[in-house]
């Protein structure tokens, strides 16, 4: 899951309130350290929100290498914190979870939490790993040629590859590698914060008569927005940052742009264009994973967008990729199980999600 790091006072589950998203979490503990030294100095522990949630269930905090990866601290071949970063950090790996591979029994629930939480005795804590990561095992992404796409506030593709990818390509178009959550598989994580965001947008400005027909009749409102978009592409060009990018450009004053309007063009039409220039943002987002030689082959889509034959068809067009639609789409719950279950019963993964 996407953590939120958490300091932890040296009394017992006295949590202060300062949070940071898992993914970058080195700058926000150098925020930290800069803007409140008190709490710096002052902290026995900095969690994310998997060894957290262990950490307040009385166990020893684990960290998925999964996760871990995404701090920015995090040796991904060795796996294990790297000295060099957190030496100019100026932090102490004894303050960070211990890191283990996903899937890992980390431990057992104490018997006297268990009871509080109405849970039975011998109650086994696995480790899980990155929301995307997650999501895309729930997906069924168990081989190197598949991703995940997933459509929800923001879109993201998560694929798996057999080794470290640290090419140039990747890091000059700001793309990670790290653990993905079967063992010796990696991953990246490509995505448009724009998104999903894009389709609310659009029901926003333009959705009233939508709006007022979903609520007369009980429909969603998405869909019938859907159903109007034009069924052929249109001469718009759309810029889709509508939000701060996310790959490969990270720039948080981008400004989005609908470019060859005319008085013919139609709702219909403008629809089509936004969801198309966002599909293209994820296009150019796969083209740099293969001239980084992280084919993908075929995608499998989840997360509300999912829902929408319509809508996954024009990506699929897009991209010129086969998307398969799967039967659980909040996949990052179902992977999160599989890793459990695998766990205890001591069987492979990729078989147990198949």
């Amino acid at each position: 899951m996407n953590g939120v790091m958490l300091s932890v006072k040296k009394e017992l589950y006295n949590i202060t309130g300062y949070t940071a998203h898992a993914m970058f979490t080195l700058f926000k503990l150098l925020w930290l350290r800069k803007n409140k030294p008190k709490i710096w100095q002052n902290t026995s522990k900095f969690l994310c929100f998997e060894d957290l949630l262990q950490y307040k269930l009385g166990i020893e905090p684990a960290i998925s290498w999964s996760l871990a990866g995404r701090t920015m601290m995090f040796d991904i071949k060795k796996h294990c914190w790297d000295d060099s970063i957190l030496k100019k950090l100026e932090l102490d790996s004894e303050k960070l979870a211990r890191p283990t591979k996903s899937g890992s029994i980390v431990g057992v629930i104490p018997i006297k939490v268990a009871e509080k939480l109405g849970l039975e005795n011998e109650v086994k804590v696995v480790a899980g790993g990155h929301d995307q990561s997650c999501g895309a095992l729930g997906a069924g992404v168990t081989r190197e040629g598949l991703a995940m796409y997933a459509t929800g506030t923001i879109e993201c593709i998560t694929p798996a590859f057999s080794r470290p990818s640290q090419s140039d390509s990747l890091f000059l178009n700001n793309l990670c590698t790290y653990d993905y959550t079967i063992d010796q598989t990696y991953t990246t994580v490509a995505f448009s914060l724009t998104g999903g965001n894009m389709l609310k947008w659009i029901r926003d400005v333009f959705g009233y008569e939508e709006l007022l027909s979903a609520k007369k009749t009980g429909t969603n409102p998405y869909e019938l927005l859907l159903e109007k978009m034009s069924s052929n592409p249109t001469n718009l060009l759309v810029l889709p940052h509508f939000t701060p990018t996310g790959t490969p450009y990270f720039d948080s004053k981008a400004y989005g742009a609908i470019l060859g309007l005319s008085l013919s063009t139609d709702k219909g039409d403008i629809i089509r264009a936004l969801l198309e220039g966002v599909a293209f943002e994820m296009r150019l987002n796969i083209d740099i994973l293969n001239a980084s030689n992280i084919k993908i082959k075929e995608l499998r889509a989840i997360g509300g967008g999912a829902k929408s034959s319509i809508w996954t068809q024009l990506k699929a067009d897009v991209l010129n990729k086969p998307i398969v639609n799967v039967k659980v789409t909040e996949a990052g719950c179902l992977g999160a199980a599989a890793l459990a279950f695998a766990a205890e019963t001591k069987n492979d993964i990729s078989k147990t999600i198949n």
